[in-house]
């Protein structure tokens, strides 16, 4: 294997990715039109989304770990879409 690369939750990802997972662990809540919500872990997205017994497809999360920020299998709490294009989380200030 490169050193471009290491293993996380059981797949081969770039290294310092491991970090921005672990980073994204500390981001629990997002605002949302003024209101803090929670952000939806891996595998309480809800019926049919994904299949949770394998890490997200997208950014590596496991069940339970939040989504890095930009993946596009994380739901947004307010309108359960896509997070990364709904448009609903407040921009930061």
């Amino acid at each position: 294997m490169s050193d471009d690369f290491t293993i996380y939750n059981g797949k081969r990802v770039a290294k310092g990715w491991p970090e921005k997972v672990e980073r994204a662990q500390l981001k629990t809540t997002v605002t949302i039109r003024g209101v803090v919500m929670q952000r939806i872990p891996y595998g309480k997205e809800g019926r049919g989304w994904c299949n949770a017994n394998v890490p997200c497809h997208d950014c590596v999360a496991r069940k339970g770990q939040y989504h890095v920020p930009g993946c596009d299998m994380e739901r947004c709490p307010a309108c359960r879409s896509q997070a990364f294009l709904c448009g609903c989380e407040d921009a930061p200030s």
